[in-house]
């Protein structure tokens, strides 16, 4: 038997398994990556789009208010319901905060998280 054959195919095997490492290595990197980047977007959409929100919900306020007090009654009878559907709209959102937010948002932050790639993409 030749012990120089046998001691090349057990370095180049070990270069392999080396090399195999690292590439599954970059591969988890990337995989990360990829995922953070979907995180990053998704809570930054949320964000401005909760921004937005806010703005359209002032300005039809702010509408409402000043529409009640020029035809219907003073002004600040118009706050006053409005504050109202606030309060009352903040409570069902607390009733149904699960299901409105939590519940949707953890299955979505599963799926991004969770996703498999396969081998051959």
């Amino acid at each position: 038997m030749d012990t120089g054959r046998i001691s090349d195919n057990v370095s180049l095997l070990t270069e392999n398994v080396k090399d195999y490492v690292n590439l599954r290595i970059d591969l988890a990197k990337l995989i990360l990556t990829e995922k953070m980047a979907k995180l990053a977007s998704f809570f930054l959409i949320s964000v401005i789009f909760f921004i937005l929100a806010m703005f359209l919900l002032l300005f039809l306020s702010l509408a409402f208010v000043f529409w009640f007090g020029k035809d219907l009654g003073p002004e600040w009878l118009g706050a006053l319901i409005i504050t109202a559907v606030y309060v009352l709209g903040g409570l069902l959102i607390w009733v149904k905060r699960h299901e409105f937010f939590i519940n949707p948002l953890v299955t979505h932050l599963t799926k991004i998280l969770m996703e498999d790639k396969d081998e051959q993409d």
